[in-house]
């Protein structure tokens, strides 16, 4: 029987319209698609057992309670088989089948089948993977009870399971087999022959097989199953694969001699033999050639372990190469079992059958099955396809590193490294040839993507030149949690101490260096003294010349030469670092070292013995994890080589008195509003240590900006906003450690505003002022009210609640004043003056009224009631006077972008006004204000004010009403002519004076433009009027309207004590008139 893959259609024909298709046309295309649906399953998603077929051998042995339930017993005896799921190597998918209602039907759909007779089997068509040397094997075919009965009479042979017995059914392998053949091809004799041609048959076949026979079939069959003896081998080999981890290198207080030391790292290397067993096994498996330069693997192990000679007693690093070796084969067993890839599976392996283990296999997870065909993957499935390019590079790097051991002597390195990473990970270590070979073996990733030489190592000429790989310290080591240090080993442990701290604090490193001794030097109690000491020069000359000579030979024990080396430095160090002075005696070249302490000198170091009594978890590690403490250990103070290096895990024991960090206590300032402080922020701060403190700003005011001065002091700055507090941090430094971060709060300050103040009172009278109503502070605290000045005509008195009450004294002055101040509890105010309005004289003492007209178009609506209102009033002005004088004025308000032509300025009426009755002003932006008397205040001037009034909006007769450029109007410019400059005829004193103002829009000085330099003009007009006892009585449709959000005309009538009305009825006129007096006498 040929498998379908042997040999498969590569091409297949295009059918045309209408064509006569013969069978090998027909025959092509069905086996192309055929022939790519059977390579997609095996190159594509895998071949071997994909899930289920778990059997189980059903007897009253493993089920006793059927029978004691009295349960249906067909079951007894039988092999139950699960359904499952499998790919052949020739592309077959299996699964287990019912026949189904035709010969080429079958059901798949159930949990398992049962089966429980059997007979032998004898395969017809040759299959070569059940044969050796051409017999076949010796096979039982099973069938289920439904198919034994469908047998019918034809069951010679077949007998029931039981009689295999329970002991020999364990013993057997399950085979599915899929028997493929082609049937005989029925004749064509009729006119049709569509149901004609060979019938290809495919039948499931469940078999039983010795193991002894399937063993057989695997190592001798006709058709090898390359496929499960491989990775069978793989399986076996990890199974025999000694378990290896590296002894730890445990150090307690009995080790007091550098031999006891050395002794306890080679007895933690007693695994050598067992280690070269299981690599032997790998490398005869994964055919890796162990090139060891003629010796075996245990030899050469041996001779690196346990020198004869080395030119360092270097066995620390000899440890750390077992341990990298025992890495590296753990890595390598560690992959083993993930070899379950075949990117190209042997079509002949299984062709037509799955293994699917012994009866009852349990196929318990991580347990190896035998005489069962796993899943074996294609790539694309799986990430483990690299695993075997792995174990090899591993295998060969295991070589690479025995090879490129070496005893090397160079400066102290540290290199940033991980610790809990694989070795792949980690930065290559001092003690190998760093070469090309052992670069392109170490680091699997970097490799495969040509990086090899990004690897970090102590050794970096074959490395890569940039400087992140060359000098990795000065980068980013985020990502690094161990420093490898190297280099040291042999050095007096001065010199090593001091290198390494000197790089430690070069790059910034987190962690610290001790030095523990084995034991005391004989004379190790004696007392320091610090009498003077001597160095002879001579003695110097002579070390120099033998130092020389050691150098420049190119052989010699190196060791001995730097020992030497190293010592000549110490004493050359003295002369640098100390006063000196030549000795007393001349002709001694001599000199003598004077003020040298030796104590100031000395590292701080300790027994180990001592260190263990009282701290633990002292490991080797060729270096320290980030945060961890870096021992070094040697044998005495006199015998001061480094021996060995080992790390603990935590910051230790440093023999300094601790650092205790600075505390930094909040503070408090106050500033002024907008302005500047300067505060002394350490002196409330305090370090334990008394350590001179460096302040350090942290964070930045949110109002304002902050300087650090450099007596530390700060310097703030307020912005000048209405943030009336702010803050800032900062902490200290005591030249080891920061504070704890400290705030200091402002308080801004800023003085209360006191405003200027009115009130009204008659003679002799009092008036209470609240001047505070007005006033305000920003931190809105209570505010206590202090006179400054007396008034003229008249006394202030403070009341209890704050007010001010002015009693005047009966002159007969109209104003009179005062100032104050207030106070918020620290700050003074502004100086504010109180300006006191003595009540009018009495109506009957005469009366002076100017009516201003704004006289722009948009009145043209208005001006008639205006006219009408003013006329009404003049009997009243007259009754209101008595017997005393009453004088009318009359101006007029206008704008024109012209200075020389108006509405009227041909008119009579106009032209014949004296020129000091005209006013025109040159505005901005093209803008004229015509301001005209009409009527010049005169005694008693009813008659020519009525003509004059009468000629308002009057073409005929008098004036055409003007036309404006827009509001505002210059009626503020109007107001300021008449009270300012007697534009209407100078007021009198001691009578009652009014201005009656007409308007429809709000005020807008020379620019046509009503903004807040109007509102200003506006409150300095009304302070004019007051000053001279002037009631100002708003009219009209203005009064309504405002200017940044103020009723301009209501605030100017209601400060002066007039009055307002969007009307011009008479009798409000009259009223406001008749109000505002002072009463008769």
């Amino acid at each position: 029987m040929n498998a379908k893959l042997n040999n498969i259609t590569t091409q297949y024909r295009k059918f045309n319209a209408n064509q006569v298709l013969t069978e090998g046309q027909l025959n092509e295309f069905i086996d192309y698609f055929e022939d790519q649906d059977r390579l997609s399953r095996t190159r594509l998603s895998g071949v071997g057992v994909v899930c289920g077929f778990k059997s189980t051998y059903i007897d009253v042995t493993l089920q006793p309670e059927i029978l004691a339930r009295a349960e249906d017993t067909s079951l007894l005896h039988t092999i139950e088989i699960t359904q499952g799921s499998g790919v052949t190597t020739d592309g077959d998918l299996v699964t287990l089948r019912k026949k189904g209602s035709t010969s080429s039907e079958a059901t798949i759909d159930f949990g398992a089948r049962n089966y429980k007779y059997y007979r032998d089997y004898k395969d017809e068509t040759g299959y070569e993977h059940f044969r050796i040397d051409g017999k076949q094997v010796p096979l039982l075919e099973l069938v289920t009870e439904d198919e034994y009965k469908a047998l019918g009479t034809n069951i010679e042979g077949f007998k029931p399971l039981s009689d295999i017995g329970s002991k020999n059914i364990y013993k057997k392998v399950i085979i599915l087999y899929l028997e493929s053949y082609s049937n005989e091809e029925s004749p064509c004799q009729d006119a049709d022959c569509d149901n004609a041609g060979a019938e290809q048959v495919s039948n499931l076949k469940v078999l039983l097989a010795d193991s002894e026979s399937v063993l057989n079939l695997i190592d001798k069959s006709d058709a090898k199953d390359t496929i499960y003896k491989a990775h069978d081998a793989y399986e076996k080999l990890y199974e025999v694969l000694p378990k290896i981890e590296a002894p730890r290198v445990i150090l307690d207080p009995t080790v007091t001699t550098a031999f006891e030391l050395k002794t306890r790292f080679q007895k933690a290397t007693n695994v050598a033999a067992e280690l070269s067993k299981g690599f032997d096994a790998i490398a005869d498996t994964f055919k890796v050639s162990v090139n060891l330069g003629g010796q075996v693997l245990i030899d050469k192990l041996n001779s690196l372990l346990y020198p004869r000679v080395s030119r360092l007693e270097d066995y620390q690093y000899r440890y750390d190469l077992l341990k990298d070796l025992i890495d590296t084969y753990n890595e390598i067993k560690g992959l083993i079992l993930h070899l379950n890839v075949d990117c190209c599976p042997s079509v002949t392996s299984f062709p037509k059958h799955l293994m699917l283990g012994s009866v009852g296999a349990k196929l318990e997870l991580g347990e190896r099955t035998l005489y069962r065909h796993h899943f074996y993957n294609s790539p694309v499935t799986t990430n483990d396809d690299e695993n075997y390019e792995r174990i090899v590079m591993l295998a060969n790097r295991f070589v690479q590193k025995i090879n490129g051991f070496q005893s090397y002597i160079g400066p102290v390195k540290i290199t940033p490294s991980n610790l809990n990473v694989r070795l792949g990970d980690k930065a290559i270590p001092y003690y190998y040839n760093v070469d090309k070979p052992l670069l392109t073996q170490w680091n699997f990733e970097k490799t495969k993507t040509d990086r090899e030489t990004y690897n970090l190592s102590y050794h970096t000429t074959n490395l890569a030149g940039e400087d992140f790989v060359q000098n990795p310290l000065n980068y980013n080591i985020d990502n690094n949690d161990f420093y490898r240090i190297e280099g040291h080993l042999g050095m007096p442990f001065d010199t090593a101490y001091q290198n390494i701290n000197d790089l430690k604090k070069q790059y910034g490193l987190a962690f610290d260096v001790i030095v523990l001794l084995l034991q005391k030097d004989a004379k190790g109690d004696a007392v320091l003294t610090t009498e003077a000491k001597t160095v002879s020069i001579d003695e110097l000359r002579k070390q120099l010349v033998s130092i020389s000579s050691d150098i420049s030979k190119e052989k010699g024990d190196a060791k001995t030469a730097l020992l030497n080396l190293s010592k000549l430095d110490s004493q050359l160090k003295l002369l640098n670092k100390v006063d000196f002075a030549r000795a007393a005696d001349p002709s001694k070249e001599e000199v003598t070292i004077v003020k040298e302490d030796p104590r100031k000198k000395e590292i701080a170091s300790e027994l180990l013995s001592e260190f263990l009594e009282r701290k633990s978890g002292l490991e080797h590690l060729a270096g320290v994890k980030r945060g961890g403490t870096f021992v070094l250990i040697c044998g005495s103070n006199t015998n001061n080589q480094v021996l060995a290096d080992f790390s603990l895990p935590y910051l230790c024991c440093s023999k300094e008195k601790p650092n205790v960090p600075p505390i930094a206590l909040d503070d408090k300032a106050s500033c002024m509003l907008g302005k500047t402080v300067v505060i002394p922020v350490l002196s409330n701060d305090y370090d334990a240590d008394n350590d001179i403190l460096t302040v350090i700003k942290k964070t930045d005011p949110a109002h304002g900006t902050v300087v650090l001065n450099s007596d530390n002091t700060f310097t703030y700055t307020h912005d000048g906003s209405s943030n009336l507090s702010d803050s800032f941090t900062y902490c200290v430094n005591d030249g080891r450690d920061d504070s704890n971060i400290a705030t200091v709060s402002i308080a801004v300050k800023s003085a209360p505003v006191a405003i200027n103040d009115h009130a009204t009172t008659q003679i002799r009278e009092y008036v209470d002022i609240a001047v505070k109503d007005n006033d305000y502070d920003l931190g809105n605290t209570p505010l206590t009210v202090f006179i400054k000045t007396q008034p003229t005509y008249g006394t202030a008195t403070l009341n209890a609640d704050g007010t001010i009450r002015y009693t005047h004294n009966g002159s007969s002055n109209t104003t009179d004043s005062f100032t104050y101040y207030i106070n918020d509890g620290e700050l003074d105010s502004n100086i504010a003056t109180v300006t006191i309005t003595i009540a009018p004289p009495p109506c009957d003492s005469g009366m002076d009224v100017v009516f201003i007209f704004d006289y722009t178009g948009s009145m043209s609506s208005q001006i008639g009631a205006a006219k009408t209102g003013a006329n009404s009033i003049i009997s009243t002005i007259a009754t209101q006077s008595g017997s005393k004088a009453y004088r009318l004025g009359l101006v007029l308000a206008d704008e024109y972008g012209s200075g020389t032509a108006s509405a009227y300025h041909t008119a009579p009426a106009y032209t014949s006004l004296p020129a000091s009755q005209k006013f025109i002003n040159t505005g901005v932006g093209a803008r004229f204000q015509w301001i005209t008397a009409m009527e010049v205040m005169s005694d008693n001037n009813s008659g020519t004010f009525t003509d004059q009034l009468n000629k308002l909006n009057n073409p005929g007769g008098g004036l055409s009403l003007g036309s404006g450029y827009g509001t505002p109007e210059p009626t503020d410019m109007a107001l300021s002519r008449v009270v300012e400059y007697n534009f209407a005829g100078a007021f009198r004193n001691n009578v009652a004076k009014y201005i009656i103002l007409i308007t429809d829009a709000v005020p807008g000085g020379n620019d046509d433009n009503a903004n807040s330099l109007d509102v200003a003009e506006m409150t300095r007009l009304k302070n004019v009027c007051l000053a001279k006892s002037i009631k100002v009585i708003v009219l009209g449709s203005g009064v309504n309207e405002k200017i940044d959000g103020k009723f301009i005309w209501k605030e100017l009538a209601d400060g002066t004590g007039g009055s307002w009305n969007s009307s011009y009825n008479a009798s409000a006129i009259q009223s406001a008139i008749i109000n505002g007096c002072g009463g008769t006498k």
